[in-house]
């Protein structure tokens, strides 16, 4: 198929990275492939965005193209595999919104829920009877902080901060020893 001279001035001028050619282009393939991406998602916002972001991909790479053939090619390839992905992921969200659903709705998740809620307070209720420093010390270790960033951020050595773990954690398993048999029952 031959190009006439206007659609080879308008790839020419793409190519050279003219914005108002890009316009003109936009304003008119904008609508037919918006059409196209209608075709496969339900959505006119959807696809409105699938074609403007195929626009911004193109404008990556207009120097590639020689003909308004290969521009046009392009887009629907790339709104086609952009929709098809599109599809895949609402599938895939959905499949795990409905197996989520189904566990969030079980009474194994509303029971674990509780559990966890349960012994989390049960546990730093008893944080609270220890010393203030030993309480900093573990509540750092808690949120997964390093002896020698504890030992920073308190500036305390990090034999201190061992120590006051190793403390900490053997008074909480002495005061919370009835959990695990109550956990042991539970399950």
């Amino acid at each position: 198929m031959c190009m006439n001279n206007r659609d080879q001035v308008l790839v020419e001028e793409l190519k050279n990275g003219k914005e108002k050619t890009l316009k003109i282009f936009y304003e008119e393939y904008f609508a037919l492939f918006v059409s196209f991406a209608n075709s496969l998602l339900p959505s006119e916002e959807e696809c409105k965005d699938v074609v403007h972001d195929v626009f911004l991909k193109y404008w990556d790479c207009k120097e590639d193209f020689n003909n308004l053939i290969a521009i046009r090619a392009f887009f629907y390839k790339s709104i086609r595999n952009t929709c098809l992905n599109l599809i895949r992921h609402q599938q895939v969200h959905q499949k795990y919104l409905t197996e989520n659903l189904q566990y969030l709705e079980s009474d194994d998740f509303m029971h674990e829920t509780i559990m966890k809620k349960e012994i989390f307070h049960i546990i730093h209720n008893e944080i609270k009877y220890l010393t203030a420093m030993e309480q900093k010390v573990l509540l750092l270790a808690l949120d997964e902080k390093s002896n020698e960033e504890i030992a920073q951020e308190l500036g305390i050595a990090v034999s201190t901060v061992k120590s006051h773990k190793a403390k900490s954690y053997a008074e909480l398993r002495e005061k919370l020893k009835y959990l695990k048999t109550l956990l042991i029952l539970v399950s």
